[in-house]
């Protein structure tokens, strides 16, 4: 666990700005059009509430089921406000990339040691990634009309 620790430092530490950019980002990109139509400053708060949250998703003992508790509501917040899946998730991966940009712009890791701790911190972040496109996929499906449930 100690090793991923830099990577959530930074992060937490710079939530407010990595979401910035992420907003302006997943508002202009063609593949989350649907986010145009959502007010700049929620976003920011629904990635700065991912950033900081992300410690307690990757370290909590019982880190599996946070997951799936944080990313069900994600994906509510996401299903409400009417983004379709392949938004909802292509955003969260936006996050991702976005947090991975910060931390390499601001060359965190730059000895053998460190490299270690980024490949850590990558890994993890990766399988909790996976935990959560099934749980946004799973709740999406769930909600999903009757009608368009019974086409499948």
């Amino acid at each position: 666990m100690i090793d991923s620790i830099k990577l959530l430092d930074v992060t937490e530490q710079n939530a407010e700005e990595i979401a910035e950019h992420w907003a302006i980002d997943v508002q202009k990109n063609k593949r989350t059009t649907h986010y145009q139509n959502i007010k700049k400053g929620k976003l920011i708060i629904y990635a700065v509430d991912f950033y900081r949250n992300l410690r307690n998703l990757l370290t909590a003992d019982n880190r599996f089921e946070m997951t799936q508790e944080y990313f069900q509501k994600y994906a509510k917040k996401c299903h409400e406000i009417g983004l379709p899946l392949q938004e909802a998730i292509y955003g969260l991966i936006l996050m991702r990339r976005h947090m991975w940009f910060y931390a390499d712009f601001q060359a965190i890791f730059i000895d053998a040691l460190e490299h270690h701790q980024a490949i850590d911190s990558t890994m993890r972040i990766m399988l909790m990634m996976d935990y959560a496109v099934y749980e946004i996929t799973q709740y999406y499906l769930d909600n999903m009309p009757n009608e368009s449930k019974n086409k499948s």
